[in-house]
């Protein structure tokens, strides 16, 4: 069984035990929580930095931010 495999699996059957029963609390492997989509990237990338002024070039040719 490939890795991408046992994810689905394990998503699979955490997904069928929450519809049995909602109320239930399941720990889940870390791997396998992201993989259902329970941590969500916030960070900041370059093009909304830029966008929102927040980066600049110092008189030295650094990139910085504002």
């Amino acid at each position: 069984m490939s890795y991408k495999a046992y994810l689905a699996a394990a998503a699979k059957a955490a997904a069928e035990q929450l519809a049995e029963n909602a109320s239930l609390h399941i720990q889940l492997d870390p791997d396998v929580a992201d993989f259902m989509g329970a941590f969500r990237e916030d960070a900041l990338d370059l093009a909304a930095v830029i966008e929102d002024g927040l980066f600049t070039l110092n008189e030295q040719g650094e990139a910085v931010y504002v």
